[in-house]
């Protein structure tokens, strides 16, 4: 896959992993159609080099259909995705009562947004961007098209509270074989990277406790990922074309514990 020239689309693209991918992906020649929420992050990407922003939600259908559509229309058929779009949001299965120490059930809200988000919100991307390559296949043995999903570390090794979190991101890891396998046929490749704990602005919202436990077991390099080095992989696994179907760890050894709760 030669980036150089090529219609890259990126999720999440106004902040943080995204972002790094959208530079990385620019500073070797694509051209890149950014999807975010609207916003001025968003808005300000254009500055960066050729970028197409699109304010859009992934986890709706119809307002990516529209955006694929613009994309076809105005840009040309997209060969490199990279799903970088996702939330955190803690889902915990119940609450106390203060008053009355009653235990309650929590409501599904929180849990569905983030299934909703990070990984339904991944498949409707892929659906979308693999069709308008259905019919553009090559020679045999050629990429047509390459898939980069955002899986995470918290799909093997959730915290406490990360249900919901933990079960999208093994989502997005499970689906990755399955994917790869049903798009061989069109000469598309599908990889997922599974980050450990890296600086972006999920990163900034964890208690300061859990920062520094999960900072400490990193056995090497002892410090949180750049987003940089996240980039740096994406490009990695677009370009050697024996990547395929599998989920890399990008983490520096780290295996999550639970942290404990300072007195």
């Amino acid at each position: 896959m030669h980036i150089s020239g090529t219609i890259a689309v990126v999720t999440g693209a106004a902040s943080g992993l995204g972002l790094a991918s959208v530079k990385a992906l620019l500073d070797r020649g694509a051209h890149v159609a950014a999807m975010d929420l609207p916003g001025e992050p968003l808005d300000r990407l254009a500055e960066l080099g050729p970028v197409t922003a699109l304010a859009t939600d992934v986890c709706s259908g119809d307002a990516m259909e529209a955006s694929f559509q613009q994309i076809h229309e105005h840009l040309g058929i997209p060969r490199i995705l990279v799903n970088c779009a996702g939330i955190l949001g803690p889902a915990r299965v119940f609450r106390t009562e203060p008053e009355t120490g009653a235990v309650l059930p929590r409501g599904l809200d929180r849990f569905r947004r983030v299934i909703e988000v990070n990984l339904i919100g991944t498949f409707n991307t892929i659906r979308l961007f693999a069709a308008g390559l259905s019919d553009q296949r090559g020679e045999a043995g050629e990429d047509n098209g390459v898939i980069i999903n955002t899986a995470s570390v918290a799909a093997y090794e959730a915290l406490s509270a990360q249900a919901a979190y933990g079960s999208s991101k093994a989502g997005v890891a499970s689906m990755t074989l399955p994917l790869a396998r049903e798009l061989a046929r069109f000469g598309i490749r599908v990889m997922s990277i599974a980050p450990g704990t890296f600086e972006t602005g999920m990163y900034a919202v964890v208690p300061e406790h859990t920062r520094r436990t999960l900072i400490e077991d990193v056995p090497f390099p002892n410090r949180p990922g750049r987003p940089e080095e996240f980039a740096h992989m994406v490009i990695a696994l677009v370009e050697n074309g024996m990547m395929n179907g599998s989920v890399v760890r990008i983490d520096g050894a780290v295996r999550m514990r639970e942290p404990s709760v300072p007195r």
